[in-house]
């Protein structure tokens, strides 16, 4: 993402300002960490994070300061003036000194200023391009929040994952995307589900065509993203298959590397689609508690038999 899509996105939520260097809004941001670069002003630049956000706050602006203005124009021009130098940032309203307008215009590299205290900016800001800049892929499917725990619903089409997701709306659930999900790995062990712009809060449904869930059944029918914690893997019943009967198994999907529980629930003739995804939702949120259904019940037979045998 470039320097103006920050801007564009979160310009209002971090009360951000460009002060100079409108040329380099085209400038990219290619990694979520950013630094403050205090050790730098003092000269120190061996293994100098230049690709990230630079966030300068009071300690930093003050070192500076102290600095005369020919030495100020030396490190923030050592800085700055790398090919890979995307921005810098002043948090608390800080003002740019003589020395940082001169080089940040000639340079070309925007600097900003938010009014936001240096440290909560910072989380605020990381958190951010956490999420924008995380490894992604796309999917067929739909993506639910079934009592609080996200649902991915797949399988082909025509198979009834959208009224599976309408139901669910009717229910008090909430639709998250339908058809398009976009799958992001926000850290080792996480994955958000959301939708792609172009068809947020809509769903197909075939015979009625598309509608806006979000107009129709309200703002808390809908969800912009949720935690991907359950993939329901949904067919049409194959008498020759041998389906999941006891559930003491356990069946994985993996996504950019992480695994995520899966269940295969085959439609037949009389089966309610949206209540057993409910039903799963709530049997896994049981097993992330501790508690196995299946497994409890094999612990007790095998008791029950060592006692008959004793």
């Amino acid at each position: 993402m470039d320097v103006s899509t920050l801007l564009r996105e979160k310009g209002e939520d971090f009360k951000l300002v460009i002060l100079t260097g409108h040329g380099g809004l085209s400038k990219k941001i290619t990694v979520s960490d950013v630094n403050r670069p205090g050790l730098g002003f003092t000269g120190f630049l061996k293994h100098f994070p230049y690709e990230r956000v630079q966030i300068v706050g009071m300690s930093e602006y003050v070192y500076l300061e102290n600095l005369s203005y020919d030495n100020q124009i030396e490190i923030l021009n050592k800085i700055f003036s790398r090919e890979t130098a995307v921005c810098c940032i002043l948090t608390r309203g800080l003002k740019p000194n003589s020395a940082m307008t001169k080089i940040f215009s000639a340079l070309g590299v925007p600097l900003l200023k938010t009014e936001l205290g240096t440290s909560s900016f910072m989380g605020d800001i990381i958190y951010y391009l956490d999420r924008k800049l995380a490894p992604s892929i796309k999917l067929h499917g739909v993506m639910t929040s079934v009592y609080g725990q996200g649902v991915l619903i797949t399988g082909e089409s025509a198979v009834g994952k959208s009224e599976c997701a309408l139901e669910l709306v009717k229910r008090g659930h909430k639709l998250v995307a339908d058809d398009v999900v976009v799958i992001k790995k926000c850290s080792e062990c996480a994955l958000i589900g959301s939708g792609i712009e172009i068809e947020k809060h809509l769903i197909e449904v075939r015979g009625i065509g598309i509608i806006n869930v979000k107009n129709i059944f309200g703002l808390e029918s809908i969800l912009d993203e949720t935690r991907l914690e359950l993939v329901v893997k949904v067919e049409i019943w194959k008498s020759e298959r041998e389906y999941e009967r006891i559930g003491i198994d356990e069946y994985y999907a993996e996504f950019l590397n992480v695994k995520v529980p899966e269940i295969t629930i085959p439609l037949g003739p009389g089966r309610n689609l949206a209540t057993l995804v409910e039903t799963a939702s709530l049997n896994q949120r049981l097993k992330n508690k501790g508690y196995f259904t299946a497994k409890d019940l094999n612990d007790r037979l095998k008791e029950k038999m060592n006692n008959m045998e004793d």
